[in-house]
This record gives structure tokens, C-alpha cells and sequence, in this order.
């Protein structure tokens, strides 16, 4: 029934809409060409004319007839976001690889509104200064450095179980959000966490936890995300960061729900690996020695935990693409807004956005989709590391899928493209990753957190090291034809970075982050 009730309401309201609009833009363009001459013939007659008032009249008209230009154009992009194509279109999906339709196919397999409350550091009574302190000297004394965990250098695959937990504690420690908690609760918390993680995933495991909430630690620090979410929030997409895969088996959702497994069963095949995890995250706070939460009101708790639930469903890869459109307008509505804040960014050296920028972001619900996105961005973030680090996870993502894959073929079940390790070729398959999936997020991200743009540099650079791999390694060496493809490729995603980033140096002469 709610299939037909869509597509009715697709035929009935959706596409006459939308041919009423293509239609309204066609007009318009007919219009401002003929607006266009009579400008140029006003700007002839105010020539001959020479009176003041004369050409004063014209210049009117024309600013009126450029601002409604652009009030039109505005609309025409936001009507082809909303309404028209997705992210990858049927059209396009047909005309790629069965290799890139893996990739895709693999990758697929609310926050009540509160006004932003800038309460300071002062009303709880914290020493920010001395935490950080702190924290700085746990760090320093586990043998880590600063230089290390304020940078994307840092793996947790190469550190040990201890550094780990130290590094987890100064993540979510209270001078990187200013709420209060018992440092002996947050110890057992994370240590129970990690208990909760499967050891034998490849990919999915307690590693991959402290690598993402990295990733959310890096993005708040270089987004100055202080200025626009509040303490609680923050502190939510931290410890959901913790959580967001716990219990994870190394099985995608299509895998669950095409065997009927318990999980999919229980929560009626929708994202439920996510509900799990938002189900164990909570059972895990319900234990006193554990409940992190305890320092919060009632109200707080509230405010927290829907955070974490709306952040952690939305890790799941099926929202992707929605995320993106979600992004791509919220930019698209306030362009001019995000343009003057991104120059005011790259004019300064410390984190900062224009105060307009500022106060759209303190909207609800711009700030759940910023919560939303900064922990999906730094759940597939390794794309954008340094190459020594995201080959080292491409290659446990990749045999996570084979493992899979196995699991399917003894199954009897359809093996997924993407995890046949007989025939995917690794280097090929993290190219299409970066282009069909990573860049359209980052690309639309930096538009309106602009600290982001870094990580779409570092990534365009890890698909040209992919590209060299696939061509020395292949056990088929690929045709000319076949590397020229890539090629273009590759240079189709770099001229869509240098396209939204007008007048800055290309990527390839960028300094590495």
C-alpha cells in the first residue's frame, strides 16, 4: 500500500510540480533575454541621452533584472536538489561498471527542537584549563603526543590496547565539551565498550571505534563547533562515536536481512545493525559503574540520548545520500552565506565562520544534520587519511567483505558483488569508493564547513595512489583504454573540487594535512 500511496503521489503532485517548474524556468529564461536587450538598448539611449537620470534609470534596471535572475537560478538548483535527480541517478547506475555498482551496492548493503544555549564553561563550576592540563600529561605519560592525536597520522590499529584508552579518555574528555562527568565512570564505560566490540571483525571493530571518534574529536576542534552546538551535543556525537558499531558481527544489513537474522527480525529489517548499537550503547549506561549520563537533568538526558540514537541510525549507509542532498541545501539556500563565511576562514589562522554562518547553524535543525553528518563523515573517513593509513583499512574493510562473502557462498545465499574476493580487484574497487561515495559527502561538506576541506585534498591525492596501484599490481594489467577511463575519472572528480573551489591553488600543489 505505501509503495502505490508514493508513487500516486509522485504522479499526482510531484511531477506535474516539476514540469510546472521546468516550465516556469524556460519562461523566465525567454524573459530575461528579452530583458537582457532592452537593458543594452536603455544603456545605448542613456549613452546618446548623457543626462544623469537617464543613466541612473538604467542601472536600476539592470541590478533588478540581475537579482531576478539569480532569485530564479536559486530556485532552479534548489528545485533540481529536491526534485529532480538523486545523488546517482537510474540512468547513471546503468551506464557504470558492474565493478562501480558494487562498490555502491556494498556500501548500501528526531532530535526535538531546542533553542542553541551558549551557557559557558562557567555555570557547572568546571576548570576547563586544568582538565586540559590534565588530560595533556595522561596523554604525554602513555607515550603518545599531542602532535599525534591532533592530526589524521594517528591509527589505532598501531597502538596498543592502553593507548587506546588514553586516547579514547582525552576524545571524550570534558575540556573538548564542557560536561561534567566521574573520570572512573567514563574509565568503565569505555572499557565495557570496548568489551562490547566483536574482536574477531576485521573491520568493525574496537579500533575502528577509536579511529571514528577521532575523526568526530578532529572535526568539532577544526570546525570550532562550540560556536553553534551546545555542550550536551557535543558530548553526545562523542560518546555515540564510542558506540556506534558496538556488537557489530562483521556483517552488513543486506547480509542480515537476506538470512532472516534475529536482528533483522527484531527491528523489521530497517538499519538493524544501528538499532543494535543504539540499543547496546543505552543498555551499557543503564549500569551505574557505567552511566555517564548520571551528572545530567532529566532534561539533559533527554536532549542527550535523542543526539545519540539520531546520530548513530544515521551512520547507516542506506541515509547517505539523503545526508548528501541535505547538505547541498542547506548551502544551496544560503550560498551567499556560506561564500563570504568560507573567505572569512581562509582569511584567518584559527577556526572561525562568519557570525551570519554562525547563527544559521544554531538552528535545530542545521544542528542535527551537522551531528549527523560530523559522525558519518568520520565513520568513512579513512578515505581521506593520509595513504599509509587508509590502505592499511582499506584492506581490512576489504577482507571483512570476503569474509562475508564466504559466509554467502556456503550459505547458498547471493554472494554481494563486492565481496567475491576471487574477482574484486582492491585498488579499482577503493577508486569508485572515493568517487561515487566519499566525494559527493566531503565536496557538498566543505561547502558549509569549510575546515573540511583538507580531507577532500588528502582524498583526491589517495585516488591517484590508488590509480598507480591498480596499474603496477593488477594481476591483468588494464588496457590503455581502460586506464585512460580512470583516468578522466579521477580528473572529472578534481575539476568538480576546483569548480566549487574557485581561485585556490589545485589540489595536487596543496600541502598535505
Amino acid at each position: 500500500f505505501s509503495l502505490i500511496l508514493s508513487q500516486s503521489v509522485s504522479s499526482i503532485v510531484l511531477k506535474p510540480l516539476e514540469q510546472l517548474l521546468t516550465q516556469v524556468r524556460q519562461m523566465a529564461s525567454t524573459i530575461f533575454q528579452s530583458v537582457t536587450d532592452m537593458e543594452v538598448v536603455m544603456k545605448e539611449e542613456a549613452k546618446d541621452d548623457r543626462s544623469e537620470e537617464s543613466v541612473e534609470d538604467a542601472k536600476k534596471f539592470g541590478n533588478e533584472t540581475q537579482l531576478l535572475a539569480k532569485v530564479v537560478q536559486k530556485l532552479a538548483v534548489i528545485s533540481e536538489i529536491t526534485m529532480n535527480k538523486p545523488v546517482l541517478d537510474a540512468q547513471t547506475l546503468q551506464n557504470l561498471a558492474e565493478g562501480d555498482r558494487a562498490v555502491i551496492s556494498g556500501f548500501q548493503g528526531t532530535i526535538q527542537d531546542t533553542e542553541f544555549a551558549d551557557r559557558g564553561d562557567v555555570e557547572n563550576g568546571l576548570d576547563m584549563e586544568a582538565i586540559e592540563l590534565a588530560q595533556r600529561a595522561m596523554v604525554e605519560n602513555a607515550g603518545l603526543s599531542m602532535e599525534l592525536i591532533d592530526s589524521w597520522n594517528l591509527n589505532p590499529l598501531e597502538l596498543d590496547k592502553a593507548r587506546n584508552h588514553v586516547a579514547a579518555m582525552y576524545f571524550c574528555s570534558s575540556h573538548n565539551h564542557g560536561v561534567e562527568f566521574d573520570s572512573v565512570v567514563m574509565g568503565n564505560f569505555l572499557s565495557d565498550a570496548e568489551s562490547g566490540y566483536v574482536k574477531s571483525a576485521p573491520y568493525h571493530n574496537w579500533f575502528h571505534a577509536v579511529d571514528t571518534t577521532h575523526g568526530v574529536y578532529r572535526m568539532l576542534q577544526l570546525c570550532a563547533a562550540d560556536a553553534y552546538l551546545t555542550r550536551e551535543e557535543r558530548y553526545a556525537v562523542l560518546v555515540s562515536a564510542v558506540c556506534h558499531d558496538i556488537g557489530h558481527p562483521g556483517l552488513n544489513n543486506g547480509f542480515l536481512v537476506e538470512t532472516s537474522h534475529e536482528l533483522a527480525l527484531r527491528y523489521n529489517d530497517k538499519s538493524p545493525l544501528e538499532n543494535m548499537h543504539c540499543s547496546k550503547m543505552f543498555e551499557l549506561v543503564g549500569q551505574a559503574r557505567c552511566n555517564i549520563f548520571s551528572t545530567l537533568s532529566k532534561t539533559q538526558y533527554h536532549e542527550v540520548r535523542k543526539v545519540c540514537v539520531e546520530a548513530i541510525l544515521h551512520t547507516d549507509n542506506a541515509q547517505h545520500f539523503s545526508m548528501i542532498k541535505d547538505v547541498q541545501m542547506l548551502y544551496e539556500v544560503n550560498s551567499d552565506l556560506w561564500d563570504a563565511s568560507r573567505n572569512l576562514f581562509l582569511q584567518e589562522d584559527e577556526p572561525c565562520l562568519a557570525q551570519e554562518a554562525i547563527e544559521c547553524l544554531r538552528l535545530p535543525d542545521n544542528r542535527k544534520l551537522v551531528l549527523n553528518l560530523t559522525l558519518h563523515t568520520s565513520d568513512i573517513s579513512n578515505s581521506m587519511k593520509p595513504f599509509r593509513i587508509s590502505r592499511i583499512w582499506a584492506w581490512q574493510v576489504l577482507e571483512e567483505f570476503f569474509v562475508q562473502g564466504d559466509a554467502e557462498a556456503r550459505l547458498g545465499v547471493p554472494v554481494q558483488a563486492l565481496n567475491d574476493r576471487n574477482t574484486v580487484n582492491r585498488p579499482f574497487s577503493q577508486v569508485g569508493f572515493i568517487e561515487f561515495l566519499v566525494s559527493p559527502l566531503i565536496f557538498a561538506a566543505m561547502k558549509i564547513l569549510p575546515a573540511t576541506e583538507h580531507l577532500a585534498v588528502q582524498m583526491l591525492m589517495n585516488a591517484r595512489s590508488w590509480q598507480k596501484q591498480w596499474e603496477a599490481e593488477g594481476k591483468v594489467p588494464p588496457s590503455d583504454s581502460d586506464k585512460k577511463l580512470l583516468n578522466e575519472r579521477i580528473i572529472k572528480m578534481e575539476n568538480k573540487f576546483r569548480t566549487s573551489q574557485a581561485g585556490k591553488n589545485p589540489p595536487e600543489k596543496l600541502e598535505r594535512n
